[in-house]
């Protein structure tokens, strides 16, 4: 018997079970590998594409954010200009 390290479910392990099986959390949907047969132990699977499409989306909106910015700074030296006219 063992638990999930992400959810705390307990998950059914098969009898012939080795060092570095993958198994799956049906819970959480988290991917576990087997570190340790004695004691049993189990790690969260680090998976690099969701990290990457995480970066990816995170660059996105950090560069809607610029785009943001830069409008409203625009606005705001056509406001100065406006001023400056008067």
């Amino acid at each position: 018997m063992a638990r999930c390290p992400e959810c705390n479910t307990i998950l059914p392990i098969p009898p012939d079970v080795a060092l570095y099986d993958r198994l799956y959390c049906e819970e959480c949907g988290a991917l576990l590998e087997v570190v340790s047969l004695n004691p049993l132990e189990l790690e969260y699977v680090f998976d690099y594409e969701d990290l990457e499409e995480e970066l990816e989306w995170e660059e996105e909106e950090e560069e809607e954010e610029w785009e943001e910015e830069d409008l409203f700074n625009e606005d705001l030296e056509e406001e100065e200009e406006e001023e400056e006219e008067w």
